[in-house]
C-alpha cells in the first residue's frame, strides 16, 4: 500500500516506526426480513423501497418488534450499519398507524442538525412532520411548532432542560410525547451523565414511567447502565461491533519525538498524497499547539475545540466538508457525527481515554469510500508503553460501560431548582433524600424559599436556572482580550491550570499571554503576541484534601480503601517554561508567585492507605507513593476508561493516597476506579516492573500533569511497595493522614 510505505519512510526521518498494522475488514449484520413481508404501514413500505432500503438487517427487525411492543432498548451497532434506522423505521411506523409523537435526543445541536437530512431522507415521502427545536431556532419556527406538535421532534439535553423549566409551550411538546430516543449515548459519560439521569428523573416526575429507546455505535452496555442513566429497566440488541468499511489501524511508537510534532507531520503527509485528514487530541491547547508546528510542514491545518465562537466552528466545518481545508485538528468535539464529508484519514496524536472512544474516532474514517486509515501515535507515557510491548492488546479490550455519577449534589442542585421553575412548588415530603439535601443547599445560596415543608421560587431561582449549563459543574471563566473582546471560555477548575499569570495560550493558532485572572468574577484578562513564541508553559500546583465524608469502604490487599465526597484546596505557585521542539522534555525554567493562585471545590475520590517499608526513610516512602499515585491513574486508563484528566492524585508520607475525580461534584470514574482497584494495581506493577529506565520515566511515572513538575518519584522504590502490596499479606490499620502533599 502506497499510504503505508510513504508513511514508514517518513516516520524514519524522526526514528520513529510502526509496531503493529491492524486491518478491520468489513462485517454486515445478519439479515433479516424484506421489507415487502414487514408488519408496517404500506406508505412506509413504499417510502424504505424507494430509497433503496429492501431488506432489514435482524437486529433492526428485533428492534422494531419490541419497540412497538413498547419495550425499552439500548440498540449497540458499529459505525455505518443502520442503528439510526433500527429506530426511525418503528417510531414512523407508529407514527402512521397510532399518531404516536416522538422526541429525538442528540447530544449536541450540530449532531441534530446535520442527522436531520437523514432522518428526511425517508419522512418526507410520508404524511409525517418533523421539527427541530434548540437555541437556534427562530421565533417563527417555534411558534409554528408549538401550534402544530410534530410527529417527530429533534432537540438536545441542553433544551430539555431549560424548556421545561422555562418555556409552556416547548414542556408542552414533551410532555405529551410517547417516545423518547437518545442517540450517542456513549457520550453521556461524567458529568453529562449525570445530567441526563436528572433530566429522565424529571420527565418521569419521579412516579411514571416513560418509553426509552437508546443507541450506540461503541458502547460497553448492561442492562444495569441502562437503569443507572434511565431509572428504567431496558434491553440489549446487538447487531455488529464492526464498522462498515475497511479501517487499516496503523500503531505508531514515537521513540521519544514529541507527539505533536509527529501528528502534524503524518498529516501534511497525508495532505499531500490528496488525503482529508482529522487529527484528534484530548487537549485544548495540544490542538493548537500542533495545528502551529504543522504549518512548519506545510500543512494549513484548521483547529475545532470547544472554547472557541460557535461562528468559527462552524466555517472550518463547512469548509473542511467542502473541502476548502484539506486538515483539521480537533478535541472530541468533532469525535460525534457530524457531516464533514468524505474523510480518509484519522491521526490520533495521543492514545483516547477509553476503547469506546477509540473506536468511535476511528470510525469516521472511511466511511464513503469504504476505506480509513486510522494512525494511532504511542508516546512515552505508562500506558502506550505498555501497547508498544503489547500491541495486539490494544485492539482485544472490553468496551467499559460509561461512568457517570448519580449522586453528585451540584447536578441535582441545576435540576431540583429547573423542576421547581416548572411545578412553581414543591412538596419536600414527595422528594427523593439526595433532592431534598439539594434543595436545603440551595435555600442557604439563597436561590428558593422553604416554608412548613413546601418549597417555592424566588427572583433567583430563574436566574440560577437561565444560566446553568449541562456541560460543566464548575463556574466558566471568560476569556477577554486587551480590547476587552471575549476571545473564549474555561471551565474550573481546568481554567487554573489553563490560565495563570504569564500563561501562554493560544486560540486558532494565535498566541495570548494571560495577563491576570480574577476568580471573585470569574474573568482572564490575556493579551495578543503577534510573534510566534519559541515555548510554552505548564503550571506548578500543590493539592490538599481539606475534607472527606466516607461513603463506603472495602479492603484491597489488605489496604483500608474508601470512597466518599472530598474537598480539594489547589494552589497555582508558578510555572514553567518548556522549549517547544524539544525532543526530550527535560525540566524547564521555573517561576515562582508571589502570591498563589487558591481555588477550593467539592468532588468525589478514593483514599488508599499503603502501607509503610521497614527500611524506608520518610523521602524512599514520598518517591513511592507518589510514583504509585502517577501510575494508579495511569492504570484506570485500562480498568476505568479514564482520560488523561479525568482523575487527580495527592500523595502524603503517612502512605495515604487520594485519587479523585477532576471536575467539581465528581464523575463517576474514580467510583470505577475504586471498584477495580485490584485490576489497577496489576496494571501498575506491569507498568514500573517492566520499563527499562534507571529510576523513574515517561514511560513509566513521569506525569504530564504533574503539579510539581515530577519531582520526588522512584520507579524502583514504587515496584517494591505494589510487589508487596500484590502479595496479600497485609492488614494495615488506618491511621490519620498526615504531613505535606504532593500532587
Amino acid at each position: 500500500m502506497e499510504v503505508l510505505e510513504k508513511l514508514e519512510e517518513g516516520l524514519k526521518l524522526f526514528s520513529a516506526e510502526i509496531v503493529h498494522v491492524n486491518t478491520e475488514s468489513e462485517l454486515e449484520p445478519e439479515m433479516g426480513s424484506y421489507v415487502k413481508d414487514l408488519n408496517i404501514h404500506e406508505k412506509l413500505k413504499e417510502a424504505l423501497l424507494q430509497i433503496g432500503i429492501t431488506r432489514l438487517y435482524k437486529y433492526q427487525e428485533e428492534s422494531l418488534k419490541k419497540i412497538e411492543d413498547g419495550k425499552n432498548v439500548l440498540i449497540i451497532s458499529g459505525t455505518g450499519t443502520g442503528k439510526t434506522e433500527a429506530f426511525l423505521i418503528p417510531i414512523l411506523d407508529l407514527a402512521m398507524k397510532n399518531n404516536d409523537k416522538s422526541v429525538i435526543v442528540y447530544p449536541t445541536k450540530a449532531l441534530a442538525r446535520d442527522q436531520l437530512e437523514r432522518i428526511n431522507r425517508i419522512s418526507q415521502k410520508l404524511p409525517i412532520n418533523v421539527g427541530v427545536i434548540d437555541g437556534d431556532t427562530p421565533k417563527i419556527e417555534r411558534d409554528r411548532l408549538y401550534a402544530n406538535q410534530p410527529d417527530i421532534l429533534i432537540t438536545n439535553p441542553d433544551m430539555i432542560h431549560l424548556g421545561l423549566a422555562l418555556s409552556p409551550n416547548f414542556r408542552k411538546l414533551i410532555r405529551s410525547a410517547d417516545h423518547f430516543i437518545f442517540d450517542e449515548i456513549h457520550v453521556y459519560e461524567g458529568v453529562l451523565g449525570s445530567h441526563i439521569r436528572m433530566i429522565s428523573d424529571r420527565l418521569k416526575e419521579f412516579s411514571n414511567d416513560i418509553h426509552v429507546i437508546a443507541s450506540s455505535a461503541t458502547i460497553g452496555a448492561t442492562p444495569f447502565m441502562f437503569n443507572e442513566l434511565f431509572d428504567e429497566p431496558g434491553e440489549i440488541i446487538e447487531g455488529t461491533k464492526r464498522r462498515k468499511g475497511i479501517g487499516i489501524h496503523i500503531l505508531v511508537n514515537s521513540k521519544g519525538m514529541s507527539r505533536w510534532t509527529l501528528a502534524a507531520y503524518i498529516a501534511a503527509l497525508l495532505i499531500k498524497m490528496g488525503l482529508k485528514v482529522l487529527v484528534f487530541t484530548d487537549s485544548q491547547q495540544m490542538a493548537e499547539v500542533t495545528a502551529k508546528i504543522g504549518d512548519r510542514f506545510g500543512a494549513n491545518l484548521a483547529v475545532h475545540r470547544a472554547g472557541l465562537l460557535p461562528s468559527e466552528r462552524i466555517k472550518i466545518e463547512e469548509d473542511f466538508k467542502k473541502g476548502k481545508i484539506m486538515g483539521v485538528v480537533a478535541t472530541p468535539t468533532l469525535e460525534l457525527g457530524i457531516d464533514i464529508g468524505d474523510l480518509d484519514a484519522v491521526i490520533l496524536a495521543e492514545n483516547p481515554p477509553s476503547y469506546p472512544k477509540y473506536l468511535q474516532r476511528a470510525g469516521r474514517a472511511g466511511r464513503k469510500n469504504n476505506l480509513g486509515y486510522i494512525i494511532t501515535i504511542l508516546g512515552d507515557d505508562p500506558i502506550d508503553s505498555y501497547f508498544i510491548r503489547k500491541p495486539k492488546e490494544f485492539f482485544s479490550r472490553k468496551l467499559n460501560p460509561i461512568p457517570f455519577d448519580t449522586s453528585n449534589l451540584e447536578v441535582i442542585k441545576i435540576h431540583a431548582a429547573s423542576y421547581l421553575m416548572e411545578k412553581k412548588i414543591l412538596k419536600m415530603d414527595n422528594l427523593p433524600p439526595l433532592w431534598i439535601k439539594a434543595i436545603k443547599i440551595l435555600e442557604n445560596e439563597g436561590k428558593l424559599s422553604i416554608v412548613n415543608g413546601i418549597v417555592y421560587t424566588t427572583k433567583e431561582t430563574r436566574r440560577y436556572v437561565a444560566s446553568s449549563s449541562l456541560r460543566s459543574t464548575g463556574p466558566i471563566v471568560r476569556i477577554y482580550d486587551e480590547n476587552k473582546k471575549k476571545v473564549g471560555e474555561r471551565e474550573l477548575p481546568v481554567a487554573l491550570y489553563d490560565l495563570y499569570p504569564n500563561a501562554v495560550y493560544l486560540v486558532s493558532k494565535r498566541n495570548y499571554i494571560v495577563n491576570e485572572i480574577d476568580l471573585n468574577i470569574f474573568t482572564a484578562k490575556v493579551e495578543k503576541v503577534d510573534k510566534d513564541l519559541p515555548y510554552y508553559t505548564k503550571p506548578l500546583y500543590d493539592v490538599d484534601l481539606l475534607n472527606f465524608k466516607e461513603y463506603e469502604s472495602r479492603n484491597v490487599y489488605g489496604m483500608p480503601v474508601k470512597y466518599g465526597e472530598v474537598e480539594v484546596k489547589v494552589s497555582v505557585h508558578g510555572f514553567v517554561i518548556h522549549e517547544f521542539y524539544s525532543k526530550k522534555d527535560d525540566k524547564g525554567k521555573d517561576y515562582e508567585y508571589k502570591t498563589p493562585l487558591i481555588y477550593t471545590y467539592k468532588t468525589k475520590g478514593t483514599i488508599i492507605k499503603h502501607p509503610v517499608i521497614s527500611d524506608f526513610s520518610l523521602i524512599d516512602g514520598m518517591e513511592a507513593y507518589h510514583a504509585t499515585e502517577h501510575v494508579l491513574i495511569s492504570a484506570a486508563r485500562v480498568t476505568a476508561g479514564a482520560s488523561l484528566t479525568d482523575l487527580s492524585g495527592i500523595s502524603y508520607p503517612s502512605g495515604h493516597v487520594v485519587i479523585y475525580d477532576s471536575v467539581v461534584g465528581g464523575s463517576g470514574v474514580s467510583k470505577l476506579l475504586y471498584d477495580r482497584l485490584e485490576d489497577a494495581y496489576e496494571v501498575a506493577l506491569d507498568i514500573v516492573g517492566k520499563c527499562d529506565c534507571e529510576d523513574g520515566c515517561p514511560k513509566c511515572v513521569y506525569s504530564p500533569y504533574c503539579g510539581n513538575n515530577n519531582r520526588m518519584l522512584s520507579r524502583r522504590k514504587s515496584f517494591r511497595l505494589i510487589s508487596e502490596i500484590l502479595k496479600g499479606e497485609n492488614k494495615i490499620e488506618d491511621t490519620n493522614l498526615w504531613g505535606d502533599s504532593i500532587s
